[in-house]
C-alpha cells in the first residue's frame, strides 16, 4: 500500500500550494474514457484522479499543464487494492506525455502523445494490460455550441502500442463523443477498434469495445464518473459488462 500513498501525499502536497480554484467544467476533457482526446491541460493546472475497477482495483493518476498545450501524467495502481490478502500491483507506474499540435478553428484540434499507462488489470503472463495502453496516438477533436440543447465534442484518432508483447501490434483507430445534459451533467461514449487485440492470442474477438458513461461534476473542482465498459462483451474471457467508478479534481497553482 506504501506504493500508492505516494500519490495521495503528491496530491496532498499540490493542493495546499494552489493559488485560485479552477472549475472542472471549464477545463479541457482530455480522454472520454479510455480513449484520448486533443484537450490539454492548460499550464498551471494540474488533476488528480482514481479509478476503481473489478476485482478490487484502483489505479491513481496525478497530470498537470507544464507549458501551453503541453502536460505529462503519471500513474500506478493495482488489483486487490479493496479487499483481502495482497494488493497485486502494474508492474511500472504509466506516463503520459501530450501535445497539442494545432488548435481548434473550423478544423477540428490536433495532439500527439505516448501513453504508457493500460487499463484493467495487468495480466502478468500475458504482459499486457486487460485494455492495452495507447502507445504512440494521435487524435483529433471537434466542438460544437447547440444553444439550449448545450455542446457536442467529436474526438477520434490513431494509436500504436510498441511496448506490450501480446504479439498484436496493429494500428488500431478509436472515436468517441461527449455530450452535455447540463451544466453538471454529461454522457460520454467511445468505441475502441481493437485492431491491435484480436489476434489468436490476445483477449479481444472481432467487435471492438464499446464503453459509455455518465460524468457528473458536483462540486467546482470535483466530478465523479460512472462507466461501463465491453458493452459488445468483445472478451473471450469475460462474458459481461465491466462497471467502473471514477472521481476526478483540478485545481491551479
Amino acid at each position: 500500500m506504501k506504493k500508492l500513498y505516494v500519490f495521495f501525499l503528491a496530491f496532498l502536497v499540490l493542493s495546499g500550494t494552489h493559488v485560485h480554484a479552477q472549475g472542472l467544467a471549464n477545463v479541457e476533457i482530455q480522454e472520454l474514457i479510455d480513449q484520448p482526446t486533443a484537450g490539454t491541460l492548460e499550464k498551471g493546472e494540474y488533476g488528480f484522479d482514481l479509478r476503481f475497477f473489478p476485482y478490487g482495483g484502483a489505479l491513481a493518476g496525478l497530470k498537470a499543464g507544464l507549458f501551453e498545450r503541453f502536460m505529462i501524467g503519471i500513474s500506478y495502481g493495482a488489483r486487490n487494492i479493496i479487499g483481502r490478502g495482497e494488493p497485486d500491483w502494474n508492474e511500472l507506474p504509466g506516463v503520459l506525455v501530450k501535445y497539442r499540435l494545432f488548435e481548434e478553428t473550423d478544423l477540428p484540434a490536433v495532439a500527439i502523445g505516448f501513453e504508457s499507462q493500460g487499463y484493467g488489470e495487468w495480466i502478468e503472463e500475458l504482459d499486457r494490460y486487460e485494455t492495452k495502453a495507447k502507445g504512440l496516438f494521435a487524435s483529433l477533436s471537434k466542438n460544437f455550441s447547440m444553444g439550449w440543447l448545450g455542446t457536442l465534442g467529436l474526438h477520434g484518432g490513431v494509436n500504436y502500442n510498441t511496448f506490450e508483447d501480446d504479439d498484436d501490434r496493429n494500428l488500431n483507430g478509436f472515436l468517441g463523443f461527449d455530450k452535455s445534459i447540463n451544466e453538471q451533467l454529461s454522457v460520454v461514449a467511445e468505441y475502441n477498434f481493437g485492431f491491435d487485440d484480436d489476434s489468436d492470442l490476445a483477449l479481444g474477438e472481432d467487435k471492438g469495445y464499446l464503453n459509455a458513461g455518465l460524468r457528473w461534476v458536483f462540486a467546482e473542482q470535483l466530478g465523479i464518473e460512472f462507466n461501463f465498459k465491453d458493452i459488445l462483451e468483445n472478451r473471450k474471457d469475460v462474458s459481461a459488462i465491466s462497471r467502473e467508478l471514477r472521481i476526478t479534481y483540478v485545481e491551479t497553482f
